[in-house]
Parts: structure tokens; C-alpha cells; sequence
């Protein structure tokens, strides 16, 4: 990978925008990075890495962290690299996460990550710009572009921090550093986090596995209570033969029930017969008693019969009775009605003589009329005329307002225009205290990191001496319990050991050799109560719990002495940082007024767009006066079509009167003169149809009083015949009047009457039935005893209950037992199959974290192996630097009789033929040493990473230490380098550096933010 052209817009301490373009620096071989502590040299190599992986350079700052806090609200950081792979080129885009100036109204909004990848092959450099980037690989979501790179690359930023900017300064610490400090720089070099996961991941799947054995051991337990399997097995097989017993008894107290309710059956049936013959019995008497009653109804039931064949000619009767009454009414109402009709003709007759006379007058009112309806015509087409007038009326108030408004609007533009180049004045004074604002927030919130770095290191200091202290009150209680243990088990040792030598003294015989020492004497043996027990247990209990408080007081000191390193570490690191001069209480409010400040001149909102928007107020202002002088020929045109509209008007009215022209006065003259017209014609109508309706209706009043004389006749001979017929009737039937009105009102209950006189003789029949049933079914058998059989009953169903709960009871606590039995097999299996899952997992996990023969967990022992490539390759690059007499190596510990290394270095003198430690090489020498290891680790990544070429590194660190025969060693090895086609860049601050090596580039620092100028060759 060939880094070409990086550009940085607000990244880091850069503010604006930055263009670095390497091509003439790497075809120089070896170039320089130049500038002061702090400057941003670092910071390039931080862009290339966040530009390729959206990780800074050294993975300790996040991409927020890159956001140049000296740029303006409204920029956005970017970062841009042009590189060449191989024939191939590319572009890569990329936009941290970041808070920016909101494009509408006020505030911020969060701009997310986003990267982009083109490829340019075969695009000049300069072409590259813009838009024109080439052929688009992957866009905007970073988990597209991401993937892309690292398959070109092939590595990752990980490696590519190992292999391109080479840590000479970590190795220069793995150098002098003591063994316990070696190990975190080599892990954070080799990264060997895949192995600790491993090592881990094994850890937590064997302890997991562990825990379900000891969850599974407790369940079982739990199931299994104070039995064991054996007595589980013994209980349900007792439990079962007595249900067995009790299924037995429970088979012969039902059949013993059964029997005792079929006796109560038939002796409830014989009981309830005797009843039924009593209430029989009883029946009958009342029966016999209402006999007379019975016959009385039938009696009133023949009468009932009887006048209802009387009814029909009473009904006949009756109807031509009321049909004769009606037919007289209606003879005198014809009378009247003829009366009346003679006298209507005579007043209708009079009433059309009068309307006869009054015949000029109806002509004289139609006239008026034709008049009045001619005036109305005209008054109507002129009310288009006054529409047109109001309308032109109304256009000329329309346009003398809108020539108002055009004036105000041109005075309201011209305004506008004067305070805005007013404010276009005022502009440069506005830029000047804004950057002013910009220098002095930024130096304070340099300050407020400084601050809050000293505060962040004091609160950790702080928080960790808290922890120790926790820790050395932890440490010494457990120190307590564990002294207190240790007495508790000697003790607990010197009982069982006085009962086991009380045991063997009651078995010593004289002659007989000491089954513990073989001795045929026994001068003096144990005496005491040898019945004392539990000592075993007691033993066994103190020697579980000292061993726990062992292990308690190692876990804590282990953590007390961890704590007290990092204490002072972090003291270490409080030391490190300058003492801020003022504190946040004072010195906060200069920080918020900064901001304060900055931000209320970033709101002012007027200078915004403040060229468009005097050339859009310019175009207003011109716009308004157009209008203007529009508005005022629209007011002359509207006068002169107002003035044509009233002429047309006036002329067409010149023949209605004027005292017609206004307020409907016409149309009232109009509808009186109608309706006087009206009344005139409508009475003349009126009494000629009044006297033809007359003279028809006195013709029909006299042929309505002939047609009632002859109804008169017709029903009251038709009456006659109906009371003829009636009498006749009432002898058939053997009835007077009287007794015909009182047997009358029984016709409607006659079916009533019947149906009483059937129910009593069903009811008669059916007891005579049920008598004679009943003496035959009960003959001769005397009442039983019904309490007797029922007490029988219930106290064989007692027997029987009883029995059948215990049965259940047993029944069930059985088949919890045995449920309890499948349970505790499945367990026991599951358990099985854990404890063999559990041996190839926990002996693994032992292995890999350090429980074996060497003590060495997987990653110390791949760091090791790692280290071992390193040195090899860096042995490669050290014998040339110092003439062949120094090569690095491991050394061998004899530890327990074995030979093992550890992750010390010591350096091999070919001069004494000796090895000794790397802390005694010189400052030069321990340089070279240092170097050789940066650039083995560079050689050993790209060949396990697939040999990949790499067209520039870079060296960071060290170079301001040593001494001009040193140094012009060190150059010479990285000129070596570049023999390869590989350019080297050296990051320095030194006068020295840069004197030997003019190409690269200088870093200026200033209020604003840092600026890169390229440096040239002074050939």
C-alpha cells in the first residue's frame, strides 16, 4: 500500500484543511515528519489509519476524539487518502460521528459515521477531486466499506499499526522494563486477544459445566431428602403391597354396600305404596262429597245449550231493530237538507247579478296592470347596467388600495435595502470578534482537558486508595478467621489422634505385637473414654474450612497487592500531570462565559447569507417601484370605465319615474294592482260557479228525501219479521224470556262446564283404578322399617369411604415416590453425562490457563512463541547495525530440575561471548536493539499476514537521544530499507533529524489550529 495524497479537513489540531501529498516525500526513500510536542505529527499517520480503518493510529482514541474542537460549528471533519495497490488505485473517504451546526434554525444535530471507497485506476492525481473520484466500490454504511478495504489490504488495523508505524518506542521499554511490566507491553504488541478469549471461553464452559454438576448433585439431593436410592426403592416397594391389601378390603365393602342398598331400595318402594293407599283412600271420600255439585253443573250446562240455539234470531232482531231506527234519521236529515238547498240558490242567484255590474272595473285594473309590467322590464335590464356600474365602482376602490399598498411596500423595500447594507458594514467587525472568541475558547478548553485529565487521575488515585484500604481491612479479617482456623484444626488433629490411640490401646494384648508401631511392649498406652464420636467429621469440617480461609487470605492478598501497583501506578500518572492553576470551581464560569460568548455570536443570524440577501432586497426594491407605477395606471383606467358604466345607466331609466326607480316601489304598485285584479276576476268566478253548484245541489236534496220515505217502509216491515222469528225460536227451545237471559250468560262457559264435569269423572275412574292396584301390590305385608335399613346403609358407606381415602392417599404418596424414583435416575444420568462432558473441558481449561507442569497459561505461551519470530527477524537487522556482535535471545530458568524460559531478553556479546541483560546496553546501543525489534515485528506480521508488500512505513520515537555515530547507524540500516522500493518516514521534533534529513514535512502550530508545508531537498 502506497499512501499518495491525505487530506484532513478539522481533524485533530488541524482546523482547516490540510493536503499532504507524499509522492515526492516516498521517492525520496526517506523522509521526515517535523514539529513541535503536541504539534500533530503523529496526527497524519492517525489520519491514514482513520481514513483505511476508522480507528486512530495508536486505538486509544475513539473517532469523536479526532474532531478539531479550533474549527468552526458549521465545518464537518473529514478525511480524504488517495493510495496506489499494486497497478490499482484508490480512493477512501470517511466522516467520524459528530456533533455539527444544525442547516435549519438553531442548535446541533449528530452527523453519523460514514466512509466511502472508489476506485480511480488509471485517474491522474489532479483530476481526483470533487465529485470525480472514480467508479464507487462501497458507500455511506461503514460495515460496506470496512470489509472492502481490509480484502484489499489483507490486514487489519491491528496490523497495520505493527507493520507501518513501528512502536521502536515500546520495544525500547520491553527492553529495560522489569519482567511483570514486560508482559502487557508484548500483549498489547502481539495482540493475543484471540487466546485469551479462548483461554477464557474454556475457562467459563468447564466452570459452567461444574456448576450444573453441583446444581444437579443439589437437586437430587433435594428430591431424595434423608434417603438414599436403596431406601427410596425399600419404601415403594412396602407402600405397594399395603395398597394391595387395601385394594382387597375395599373390593368386599363395596359388595357389602351394594346389598345394603338394594334392602333400603325395596323397603323405601313398600313405604311409599302404604302412602299412596292412604291418600288414595282419602280421595275417594272427597270425591263422593263434591258428587251433588257435579250434578247442578250439568243442569246449567243443558240450559247453556239450549240458548244458543235462541241466539241467532236475537241477534236478527236486534240488527233490524237499529237498521228502521236509522232509516228514520236519515228521512228528516234529507228535509233539512232540502230546506237549505232551496235558499243557497236563492243567495247565489243574487251574488252573480252583482258581479255582472262590475265589469268596467275589472277592465280598468288589467290595464294598470300591463302598465306597471312594462316598467318592471325596463327596471330589470337596467339592473345589469347597475351590476356593471357597481363592478366598476369597485375595481376603481380596488386599485386606489392596491396603490396604497404598492407605495408602502416600495417604502417598506427601500428600508430593508438601507439596513442591510448598513449591516454589511458592520460584518467585518463580527468575523474579527468571532475568530477572537475562537482563539480564546480554544486555548480554554485546552486548559479544561488539561483540568479535567489532573481531576480525572486525582479521582482515580483517589478511588484506588479507597480500594486498598478496602482490601487491607478485607486482607486482615481474613488473616483472623485464617489463624482461627489453623487453631480450630490442630486441635480437631489432636482429638482424633488421642481416639485413634484410645482405639488401639483397647486392642493391645500382652505378647501381641502394636498393630501401629509392631512393639511386643506396651509400657504405657493410651487411657480415656474411647466412646466419644464425630471426631473424624470434626476434623474433616476444621480441615475444609482452613483450607477455604487459605485460600481466602491468598485471594486476598493476591488482590491487596494488585491494588497497591495499581495505586501507584496511578499515583505515577497524577505525578506525570501538570498542576492545573486553577481549579473547576474558578475555573468553570470562564469556560461557560467562552462558550457563552462564542455561541451567542454564532447565533446572530443576521450576517447569514448577508450578500443574497442585499442583492434579493436590491430586486425587491425595484420590484416594488414597477408595481407602483402599475397600480397608479390601474386607478386612471378603473375612473374611466366607472364613468362610461353610469352614462349607460342613466339613459335606459330616463322613462320610469323616479319615485319607482328605488326601494320596490314598482313591485308593490305592481302586486296591489295584481291582487285588485285579482279579487275582481276571482268574485266574479266565484259567484258564477256558486249559483251552478247551488241549482245542483237543491236537484240532489230533493231525490234524497224520496229514497228515505221508501227505507222508511222497507225496514219496518224487515223489524216485524225479526221479532216473529225470535218468539218462535224461544218455544222451541223451552224457554221464557227470563230464563233465556240468565242461561245466556253460561253459553260462553259451556266448554268451561264441561271439561269440569269430565275431570271428575276421569278423577272417579282413575282412584277406583289406583285402589284396586295398591290392595293387590301390598296384599297382605305389614310396613316396613325404613330407619333401620337407611342406618344399615350409611354405615357400610362410612366403612367403605375410609378405606377408599386411604387408598387414594396411599396411592398417591406412592406415585410420588415413584416420581421421585424417575427423577432421581434422570438426575443421576444427567449427572453422569456432565462429569464426562466436564473431564475433556476442565483438563482443557487447566491447561490452557496456566495449570500444568511449565505454570504457562495460552497466551503467555503465544506471546513466547510470537517473541521467539520476533527475535529471530530482529537478530536479521541487529547483526548488520553493530557489526555482527550483538544478537537478542530468550534465557533458560532452571525451574523443579527443568530447563524453562520466560519472556526475559538478554543480549549476546560476541566480543565476551557472554550473555547479560539489555538494561546494560548503552543509550545508542539499546536504540539499535530496539529498532531491530520493530522492524522484526514488521517483517514477521507481513509474512504471516500472506507476505504483503509494503511500499512506506514509519518510525516514530527515539531518535532525539543519540549521538551522531548512532544515529548515522540507525539512518543507514533504514536507508537499507528503502533498497526494497520501501520509503521509511521518521516522526521527530529534533534539530538533529532534521538537519540529516531534509525531505518531509513541517508542522506549524499556531492559535488557530496547526498547518503542514511540504519540505524539498537542499540538492
Amino acid at each position: 500500500m502506497r499512501p499518495i495524497r491525505l487530506t484532513m479537513t478539522a481533524f485533530g489540531p488541524y482546523a482547516g484543511t490540510e493536503v499532504v501529498e507524499f509522492t515526492a516525500a516516498l521517492d525520496a526513500g526517506i523522509f521526515g515528519i517535523y514539529g513541535e510536542t503536541g504539534a500533530g505529527k503523529t496526527t497524519i499517520f492517525d489520519g491514514i489509519s482513520f481514513a483505511l480503518f476508522g480507528q486512530s493510529s495508536g486505538a486509544e482514541r475513539s473517532a469523536e476524539d479526532m474532531v478539531c474542537h479550533h474549527a468552526h460549528a458549521t465545518d464537518i471533519t473529514k478525511v480524504e487518502l488517495v493510495f496506489d495497490l499494486g497497478d490499482e488505485r484508490y480512493v477512501v473517504q470517511r466522516v467520524p460521528k459528530q456533533q455539527r451546526a444544525a442547516l435549519r434554525g438553531s442548535g446541533t444535530t449528530t452527523e453519523p459515521h460514514q466512509a466511502y471507497l472508489f476506485r480511480s485506476t488509471g485517474m491522474p492525481l489532479a483530476e481526483i477531486a470533487g465529485d470525480n473520484l472514480g467508479d464507487i466500490v462501497a458507500e455511506k454504511q461503514v460495515n460496506r466499506v470496512d470489509p472492502e478495504i481490509e480484502a484489499l489490504l489483507g490486514y487489519n488495523a491491528a496490523q497495520f499499526r505493527q507493520i507501518v508505524l513501528l512502536p521502536q518506542g515500546d520495544f525500547r521499554k520491553i527492553l529495560t522494563a522489569p519482567s511483570d511490566e514486560r508482559s502487557p507491553i508484548l500483549k498489547r504488541l502481539f495482540d493475543v486477544q484471540l487466546y485469551e478469549r479462548f483461554a477464557d471461553r474454556i475457562k467459563r464452559d468447564a466452570a459452567d459445566i461444574y456448576r450444573q454438576i453441583n446444581d444437579e448433585r443439589v437437586r437430587r439431593d433435594t428430591h431424595l431428602g434423608d434417603l438414599s436410592e436403596e431406601q427410596l426403592a425399600d419404601e415403594i416397594r412396602s407402600m405397594g403391597e399395603e395398597v394391595s391389601a387395601l385394594e382387597t378390603t375395599v373390593k368386599a365393602e363395596t359388595e357389602t354396600l351394594v346389598q345394603c342398598q338394594k334392602a333400603l331400595s325395596a323397603g323405601e318402594g313398600l313405604a311409599e305404596k302404604f302412602e299412596a293407599r292412604g291418600a288414595a283412600e282419602t280421595e275417594k271420600a272427597t270425591l263422593e262429597s263434591a258428587s251433588e255439585a257435579v250434578e247442578e253443573t250439568k243442569s246449567r250446562l243443558a240450559k247453556a245449550r239450549a240458548a244458543q240455539t235462541v241466539l241467532v234470531a236475537e241477534s236478527a232482531m236486534r240488527a233490524a231493530g237499529e237498521e228502521a231506527g236509522a232509516a228514520q234519521t236519515r228521512h228528516a236529515t234529507a228535509k233539512v237538507s232540502l230546506s237549505s238547498a232551496q235558499s243557497a240558490l236563492s243567495v247565489a242567484q243574487e251574488a252573480l247579478n252583482r258581479t255582472e255590474q262590475q265589469k268596467d272595473n275589472r277592465d280598468a285594473a288589467h290595464a294598470r296592470v300591463l302598465e306597471l309590467q312594462r316598467f318592471e322590464q325596463t327596471l330589470g335590464q337596467s339592473h345589469t347596467l347597475l351590476a356593471d356600474l357597481e363592478a366598476a365602482r369597485s375595481k376603481t376602490k380596488a386599485a386606489v388600495a392596491e396603490q396604497a399598498t404598492a407605495e408602502r411596500n416600495r417604502t417598506n423595500a427601500e428600508q430593508s435595502l438601507t439596513t442591510l447594507r448598513n449591516l454589511q458594514k458592520e460584518h467585518p467587525a463580527h468575523v474579527r470578534a468571532l475568530q477572537e472568541v475562537g482563539n480564546v475558547l480554544a486555548a480554554v478548553e485546552h486548559e479544561a482537558e488539561a483540568l479535567g485529565r489532573f481531576e480525572t487521575a486525582k479521582s482515580r488515585r483517589d478511588l484506588q486508595a479507597g480500594e486498598v484500604d478496602r482490601l487491607q481491612t478485607e486482607y486482615e479479617r481474613r488473616s483472623t478467621h485464617l489463624e482461627v482456623c489453623k487453631n480450630a484444626l490442630e486441635r480437631a488433629e489432636q482429638d482424633l489422634t488421642e481416639i485413634q490411640a484410645l482405639h488401639v490401646a483397647r486392642k493391645l494384648l500382652p505378647g501381641e505385637p502394636c498393630p501401629a508401631c509392631g512393639s511386643l511392649d506396651h509400657p504405657n498406652p493410651a487411657t480415656g473414654d474411647p466412646e466419644r464420636r464425630g471426631r473424624h467429621d470434626q476434623f474433616e469440617q476444621a480441615s475444609r474450612e482452613f483450607r477455604s480461609a487459605e485460600r481466602d487470605e491468598i485471594e486476598a492478598k493476591t488482590a491487596l497487592a494488585a491494588a497497591r501497583a495499581s495505586l501507584t501506578e496511578r499515583q505515577t500518572e497524577l505525578d506525570a500531570l501538570d498542576r492545573p492553576e486553577r481549579d473547576r470551581k474558578s475555573f468553570d464560569p470562564v469556560l461557560a462565559e467562552a462558550r457563552d460568548r462564542r455561541i451567542a455570536l454564532e447565533a446572530d443570524a443576521r450576517f447569514v447569507d448577508l450578500e443574497s440577501k442585499i442583492a434579493m432586497a436590491e430586486t425587491a426594491a425595484g420590484e416594488t417601484t414597477s408595481h407602483h407605477e402599475r397600480a397608479r395606471q390601474d386607478v386612471s383606467e378603473a375612473r374611466d370605465a366607472e364613468t362610461r358604466a353610469q352614462t349607460s345607466y342613466d339613459t335606459l331609466l330616463r322613462d320610469v319615474p323616479e319615485n319607482w326607480r328605488q326601494g320596490g316601489a314598482l313591485a308593490s304598485a305592481l302586486s296591489a294592482a295584481v291582487s285588485a285584479r285579482g279579487e275582481l276576476v276571482a268574485a266574479h268566478e266565484t259567484a258564477t260557479n256558486g249559483e251552478k253548484a247551488a241549482a245542483v245541489a237543491l236537484s240532489a236534496a230533493e231525490q234524497g228525501v224520496t229514497s228515505a220515505v221508501a227505507e222508511v217502509d222497507r225496514t219496518a216491515q224487515a223489524f216485524t219479521k225479526a221479532q216473529a222469528e225470535f218468539t218462535e225460536r224461544l218455544g222451541t227451545a223451552g224457554l221464557d224470556e227470563a230464563g233465556f237471559k240468565v242461561a245466556k250468560a253460561d253459553v260462553a262457559q259451556s266448554d268451561a262446564l264441561e271439561e269440569q264435569i269430565n275431570s271428575f269423572n276421569e278423577r272417579v275412574a282413575a282412584n277406583k283404578a289406583q285402589l284396586a292396584r295398591l290392595a293387590n301390590e301390598i296384599s297382605n305385608r305389614s310396613p316396613p322399617d325404613v330407619e333401620a335399613l337407611t342406618a344399615a346403609k350409611e354405615s357400610a358407606q362410612t366403612k367403605l369411604e375410609t378405606s377408599q381415602q386411604t387408598h387414594i392417599r396411599l396411592q398417591r404418596d406412592l406415585e410420588a415416590k415413584f416420581e421421585t424414583q424417575r427423577k432421581v435416575a434422570a438426575l443421576s444420568i444427567r449427572i453422569a453425562a456432565l462429569e464426562a462432558e466436564y473431564g475433556p473441558v476442565g483438563g482443557l481449561a487447566d491447561l490452557v490457563n496456566g495449570n500444568n507442569e511449565r505454570k504457562v497459561r495460552l497466551p503467555d505461551f503465544a506471546i513466547a512463541a510470537m517473541f521467539d519470530e520476533v527475535l529471530v527477524a530482529a537478530n536479521q537487522r541487529l547483526g548488520p547495525m553493530t557489526g555482527g556482535r550483538y544478537q537478542l535471545l530468550r534465557p533458560e530458568d532452571a525451574v523443579g530440575g527443568r530447563q524453562k524460559r520466560g519472556l526475559d531478553i538478554a543480549v549476546f556479546d560476541a566480543n565476551t561471548e557472554k550473555s547479560r541483560p539489555t538494561k546494560t546496553l548503552s543509550g545508542g546501543e539499546g536504540f539499535q536493539a530496539s529498532l531491530a525489534l520493530a522492524l522484526g515485528l514488521s517483517d514477521v506480521v507481513q509474512q504471516n499476514s500472506g507476505g504483503i508488500k509494503l511500499d512506506a512505513i514509519f518510525i516514530d520515537e527515539g531518535f532525539g537521544t543519540l549521538d551522531e555515530d548512532t544515529l548515522n547507524t540507525a539512518l543507514e540500516t533504514l536507508y537499507e530499507l528503502t533498497n526494497d522500493k520501501r520509503s521509511v518516514g521518521l516522526i521527530s521534533h529534533t534539530e538533529q533529524v532534521k538537519s540529516m534529513i531534509t525531505d518531509g514535512f513541517d508542522i506549524e502550530v499556531t492559535p488557530s489550529g496547526s498547518h503542514i508545508h511540504t519540505r524539498r531537498s537542499a540538492a
